[in-house]
């Protein structure tokens, strides 16, 4: 009677493992079929259906090597649509779930370029910009030696030069408006933070000439020298040359 409940049992386990087992292939080959589907809505500039098909399969089959690979194409397909909005959400949901995962460089390198497809004009606000410069710092900071990283690092020179002169521009507005103080703080930002960009020697032209204006002559002289010193062929050198003569040599 053991002997039969033993072999009982035995049986049953047996059973069990290769129902489980084959439910597992039948899993894998139910979302490599969907993922073979998606791809193909993708090749053919399906783009919308695509991106919906890819995040059913993480949906459906989650623990599959499939839902990753999904996700990633997810991302791209929202990116090929300018669905920027999706695309942000699943990167953050990806990264969030999947922390150490080698895809989160391609992912944050997506999230970077949807804010920088984003970014507005410089008298508008510059959210997406801030935001862009950011995720692609974080990517650089994470991922150095990441095949995206090169690409990053140029997109940063172009936003910090967008940033450098967002912040001129207002600088420019708050001197018509006679926001000398404004002025000064958006102008020293950008002598401080941006100070690899082009709009730097006018920011300082612009403090020497805040200055002087408003009769400080101490910190007119400083902002003047740092011109001078920094770039001494710059037009803007020779134009705050003009404001005094005898002060600024």
């Amino acid at each position: 009677m053991i002997k039969k409940i033993i072999l009982t049992t035995c049986l049953l386990t047996v059973a069990l493992s290769s129902f489980s087992c084959s439910k597992k292939k039948e899993e894998k080959s139910n979302a490599e079929i969907a993922y073979t589907k998606a791809m193909k809505k993708l090749k053919d500039r399906e783009f919308v259906s695509a991106a919906e098909a890819f995040s059913k399969i993480d949906d459906d089959y989650p623990f599959s090597k499939w839902a990753v690979k999904a996700q990633t194409m997810a991302v791209y397909a929202y990116y090929k649509e300018e669905d920027y909005n999706k695309l942000i959400s699943t990167v953050d949901d990806f990264i969030r779930l999947n922390p150490a995962n080698s895809d989160v460089s391609y992912m944050l390198y997506m999230k970077g370029r949807a804010f920088f497809n984003q970014i507005p004009e410089i008298d508008r606000a510059q959210d997406n910009t801030h935001e862009a410069s950011a995720t692609f710092r974080e990517l650089i900071a994470r991922f150095p030696d990441s095949q995206y990283s090169e690409d990053a690092r140029k997109k940063l020179s172009y936003i910090d030069e967008h940033l450098a002169g967002a912040k001129m521009s207002i600088g420019r507005y708050e001197i018509r408006n006679k926001n000398y103080v404004g002025a000064i703080g958006n102008f020293t930002e950008v002598t401080e933070r941006y100070r690899l960009t082009s709009q730097v020697p006018e920011a300082y032209f612009r403090l020497t000439e805040i200055y002087y204006k408003i009769g400080i002559k101490k910190e007119a002289l400083a902002a003047f020298n740092n011109l001078k010193s920094t770039f001494p062929n710059s037009e803007w050198k020779n134009l705050a040359t003009k404001i005094d003569p005898e002060l600024f040599q």
